[in-house]
């Protein structure tokens, strides 16, 4: 979200390792999806444009010469 990739050893220096346990806790206790909610998503994200490979040097030089 804000472009730094995220990190359990980082989590765990911020909150300690009660945060992580909470989390963990948190997680496991949550409630899980329904199948419509599934379904809603599964369309959803097929919606999604996959962006274009970046063009790698090696087929920027066959371009060029």
């Amino acid at each position: 979200m804000n472009g730094v990739l995220f990190s359990f050893a980082d989590f765990e220096a911020s909150f300690g390792p009660e945060g992580v346990e909470r989390t963990d806790r948190e997680a496991r206790e949550a409630p899980r999806f329904t199948p419509e909610q599934i379904l809603h998503g599964q369309r959803l994200f097929a919606t999604f444009r996959v962006p274009q490979p970046k063009p790698t040097e090696g087929h920027r030089d066959a371009e060029e010469g």
